[in-house]
């Protein structure tokens, strides 16, 4: 989902430290977790392909981000024996009427509609601590897709509805909570995990006491440069990992991604696949 212009090391825990988690799944260790390239990388995301014809690997490009449901287990396999590395596509904080699980969320999850994508709604998440978690069950199990088709990482969309959603409903420190929840559920399931978003978010602590930069394995940002957020992405550059940003409206400014070694390019709003019509992408790199 595209930021709104109105908002917007590693930690392994067992699945059982968290009310509400899958205690069944055994945590992975981090061998078993394939981290993702640090410092230049080419790198590109097609969240709008609708499946795997419309997808293909520009030159150049390592780290492809793509949409879990859209996208077919053999498809991963190819771009992971390309030497791609694969990025899952998952929204975890609101509601997608379209999804094939998308009967599975309650009205009560449902808490504020997002005004510029027609019926999703931002969701509840701190139901995830609540014993019997509905959206918990959900999200892992869409964790567990991704893992079963072949990807390395996580793209998890929508972690700041303290701020998508009016009156102090979710506060700052519930969505931290949250954020970390699922950073520890996808490494325990043996993937990587990308912040999405937020940077002013970067250094709090969730209820582990672990701050975002050491739960998440990388970030992926929108439009650090229109929103003069950059700087703040250089928190994970200085610990060695990747750091992606993307701009729809705005000229790329190559001699501040570069200073600040994070891998920014500009592409197309609809995110489309590279055989669709309308891709469009510009890279520094």
């Amino acid at each position: 989902m595209i930021r709104q212009s109105f908002m917007i090391v590693l930690a392994v825990a067992s699945l059982g430290a968290c009310e509400g988690s899958q205690s069944s799944t055994v945590p992975a260790s981090v061998s078993d977790i394939k981290l993702p390239p640090s410092g230049v990388v080419g790198w590109d995301l097609q969240l709008g392909a609708g499946g795997d014809s419309d997808v293909t690997v520009p030159a150049g490009v390592k780290v492809l981000d793509v949409d879990g449901f859209s996208i077919s287990a053999s498809k991963v396999s190819q771009l992971n024996a390309q030497g791609v590395y694969t990025l899952c596509y998952l929204d975890v904080g609101s509601y997608e009427p379209s999804r094939p699980d998308s009967n599975q969320y309650p009205a009560s999850l449902k808490l504020q509609q997002d005004p510029n994508w027609p019926g999703e709604y931002f969701l509840d998440v701190t139901d995830v601590f609540k014993p019997g978690s509905v959206l918990a069950t959900i999200l892992t199990n869409r964790l567990e897709m991704c893992k079963d088709k072949g990807f390395s990482a996580i793209d998890p969309d929508n972690l700041q509805n303290d701020e998508n959603i009016v009156g102090g409903r979710i506060t700052v420190q519930q969505q931290i909570d949250f954020n970390g929840w699922v950073a520890d559920q996808a490494h325990a399931r043996g993937l990587a995990v990308f912040q999405k978003n937020g940077p002013d978010k970067i250094m709090l602590r969730d209820r582990t006491g672990k701050m975002m930069v050491e739960k998440f394995d990388g970030i992926l940002n929108e439009q650090c440069q229109q929103y003069g957020e950059c700087a703040a992405l250089s928190e994970y550059t200085k610990r060695g990992k990747l750091a992606l940003n993307i701009e729809y409206n705005t000229t790329l400014d190559c001699a501040l991604s570069t200073s600040l070694k994070i891998n920014s390019l500009k592409r197309d709003l609809g995110l489309a696949g590279r055989n669709m019509s309308g891709y469009r992408r510009e890279t520094c790199n």
